[in-house]
């Protein structure tokens, strides 16, 4: 437990939304929610068009990665009679994240 509390005093800056997170969905979907928005805003942020693409590139496989662990948790939770639809809700999550401007979506 010790290792636990030492990685989470790392995270100092993000404790209220992995506290948020974690409340509202559970604390592996949570801390997966905070991962995947971050991720999401660097892609949203001014300038990223002038990042090299390498880095593009870097933070697009992994905003992919946590996504596909995020919907292996959906549907565990779905397996396991998730009657809040917590599964259904990371999945709709998921979708409007990954739409992409041609209308396609990530699958």
């Amino acid at each position: 437990m010790a290792e636990r509390v030492f990685r989470d005093d790392e995270l100092d800056l993000i404790g209220p939304l992995i506290v948020y997170y974690a409340r509202e969905m559970g604390e592996v979907a949570g801390r997966l929610m905070v991962a995947l928005s971050l991720l999401t805003d660097l892609e949203d942020s001014h300038g990223w068009d002038n990042q090299p693409e390498q880095n593009r590139e870097a933070v697009r496989c992994a905003r992919l990665l946590v996504a596909s662990v995020f919907r292996i948790v959906a549907d565990a939770q779905a397996r396991h009679g998730d009657e809040l639809g917590m599964a259904k809700a990371i999945d709709v999550r998921l979708r409007h994240m990954f739409d992409h401007p041609d209308g396609s979506q990530w699958s």
